[in-house]
């Protein structure tokens, strides 16, 4: 008994009524980040889901909220969309480099660019927010917001720009990670060396395939709204001119010259 009463009074009994802080991890810098930049992604989702729905309740037309809503909620929620896929279907027990060595490069690289980093949402906030400021109640594509300019360029120069700036920066950083993690007996191996060697002009050749498709959905959704409308502009949102579609390529183009160069020159 007597050793009994000596082993407990030699108990700290009070670190037990601490919540644990003895043996509950701190969270680091990083986790923290990460709760924080992942905070701002469900964030910005809301607030694309209020614009889509003010959107469509302003205009009642599904091509002035449906599109811009899948979208960019694929965009957004992509880490959990292929954490859910890869785990789901075991991809790193059936994809082992040494038998698989191209498809486990590519899923390594997805895990490096969208899965486990923390910036992800800095590739897509800016694709979110040219959506939001089409909201109603603060519209800078249409009405006096939108004949605003500064030698020519419109506050739609913004968003443009902004996202050109963001996708070219993952496609630079998604060309540096496949190349990383590529062996050189894999089937891709040479493209991405290439890709690598050459990634000014790779991201410059992507960036225009993109460009080119926007502005064709943008000329081809701007028709059939005023086809919905009776041509009555005043009753659509989306805007499309000649001289717009010339200032959003060069917009286009100097948010890719942006990136190329505080990222592009690295390596």
């Amino acid at each position: 008994m007597e050793r009994v009463s000596s082993f407990m009074n030699n108990v700290n009994l009070s670190r037990f009524g601490e919540r644990g802080k003895s043996i509950s991890p701190k969270p680091t810098a990083n986790h923290r980040r990460w709760l924080w930049k992942t905070a701002v992604r469900y964030g910005l989702w809301l607030v694309l889901a209020a614009t889509a729905n003010a959107n469509r309740r302003h205009f009642g037309l599904t091509t002035t909220w449906l599109p811009h809503l899948l979208g960019n909620s694929v965009a957004l929620f992509l880490p959990e969309i292929y954490r859910l896929i890869d785990s789901g279907l075991q991809l790193a027990e059936r994809l082992p480099a040494d038998r698989y060595p191209t498809p486990a490069a590519l899923r390594l690289s997805l895990n490096e660019v969208v899965a486990d980093n923390p910036d992800y949402v800095d590739y897509v906030a800016p694709a979110a927010l040219a959506y939001i400021v089409s909201h109603p109640h603060f519209n800078i594509y249409r009405g006096s917001w939108g004949e605003k300019n500064i030698l020519g360029f419109g506050f739609d120069s913004i968003p443009h720009s902004t996202t050109a700036y963001a996708l070219s920066t993952m496609i630079y950083d998604s060309i540096e990670a496949v190349d990383s993690h590529t062996p050189a007996n894999a089937v891709i191996s040479t493209p991405v060396k290439f890709a690598a060697k050459h990634k000014i002009a790779v991201v410059g050749t992507i960036l225009a395939g993109l460009t080119l498709f926007y502005e064709t959905s943008e000329f081809l959704i701007h028709k059939a709204e005023l086809k919905a409308r009776n041509n009555d502009v005043s009753q659509i949102n989306m805007m499309w001119s000649l001289k717009d579609t010339i200032y959003d390529i060069l917009s286009n183009t100097m948010g890719w010259a942006a990136a190329t160069y505080f990222r592009g020159g690295r390596r």
